[in-house]
């Protein structure tokens, strides 16, 4: 018997483990979004979608809280993917019209995971969330992302049009070192922005999820990118400051809705090389505002250099809120160990 019938007989009878399922570019990107979502914040996903669909083996996109239930549809190049997106426009009309009826997007995930079109393992999704869903245990499909090394990066509008249960989506998102930001109006717009912008940076070498209150100080070890020493890459990080929106402690009017509640204070941080060479500073540094519950942006790694990360916080009050730190590359990093779950 060769070798090769010999693995493939051993895997068969379960007494070796499947290929391991590793990060690499020429994966599979899901955009899905609510039809009820702002047009600016689903157009910029489309933007960044497009742009980037070259680095991806297949991208997929889906429309999700409509009437009448809507099919991903799988794409090999640009052109389809574009055409799709345009033809599939958020459309509030399409929608549920009424608050009652919680959103259908964990369903289309269900689709999405037990698809047989594209492989999944390594997938990165990216959700724009206009209605909330209602389901408070979604273990199971936290499971299934997880098990496949699915990350998921979602971005929710304050100010839901529908739904009761914004937890499990922040939950999803740091089960699987992904991130969630809550933002509205302008924020949102920019928020999903920046999360799309790690299509084109997508291994992850840090996440971090911090359970804080009050104020304190965290500080991330020493690290380094994967870049080759004495070269130089701009990479990208995200930062959220709470996994809460403010809509969700009862604001109902319409000209109060923000995503940050009155506990946060502040949040400043530094990002310095040992050598005292690259120094990159929030507030300052030309870096971008804090929108919504998320700041974000990009600086310069030097693959000869260690640097450390540290991050300032302030709430008024001891209710425990988490801080996710991620940074991304360019270059391969295997990927990184998930969450207790």
């Amino acid at each position: 018997m060769t070798s090769s019938l010999l693995l493939n007989l051993l895997r068969v009878t379960k007494k070796i483990p499947p290929p391991a399922c590793l990060p690499y570019q020429n994966t599979t990107v899901l955009y899905a979004y609510s039809t009820d979502i702002d047009y600016d914040t689903y157009w910029y996903g489309v933007h960044n979608m497009v742009h980037y669909a070259d680095m991806y083996a297949t991208m997929a996109n889906v429309r999700f809280d409509t009437k009448q239930e809507e099919e991903i549809e799988y794409h090999s190049d640009k052109k389809s993917l574009n055409n799709s997106l345009y033809s599939r426009k958020p459309d509030s009309s399409l929608g549920y019209g009424v608050k009652t009826i919680e959103s259908n997007l964990y369903n289309v995930l269900k689709k999405f995971l037990n698809n047989k079109k594209t492989p999944i393992c390594g997938a990165q999704v990216f959700i724009a969330v206009k209605r909330y869903p209602d389901e408070s245990d979604v273990s199971d499909i936290i499971s299934q992302l997880r098990a496949n090394r699915v990350m998921v990066r979602i971005a929710v509008d304050s100010s839901p049009s529908g739904g009761s249960n914004f937890a499990t989506l922040y939950e999803m998102s740091l089960q699987t070192n992904g991130y969630c930001v809550f933002a509205s109006g302008r924020d949102l717009v920019n928020a999903f922005d920046e999360m799309t912008w790690i299509l084109g940076r997508p291994y992850q070498f840090i996440a971090r999820n911090f359970v804080v209150s009050r104020s304190s100080r965290i500080e991330i070890p020493l690290f380094k990118t994967s870049v080759l020493p004495s070269h130089t890459e701009y990479s990208l990080f995200a930062i959220t400051i709470q996994n809460h929106s403010k809509n969700n402690f009862q604001v109902k009017t319409v000209s109060l809705i923000t995503a940050l509640d009155n506990s946060f204070v502040s949040m400043n941080y530094t990002i310095a090389s040992t050598d005292g060479f690259y120094v990159t500073k929030f507030p300052g540094d030309q870096l971008y505002p804090l929108y919504g519950t998320a700041q974000s942006g990009g600086f310069p790694l030097n693959g000869s250099l260690l640097y450390k990360w540290t991050i300032d916080y302030h709430y008024d009050n001891d209710e425990p809120q988490v801080i996710q730190l991620r940074i991304y590359s360019q270059f391969y990093n295997d990927f990184l160990p998930l969450p207790n779950f």
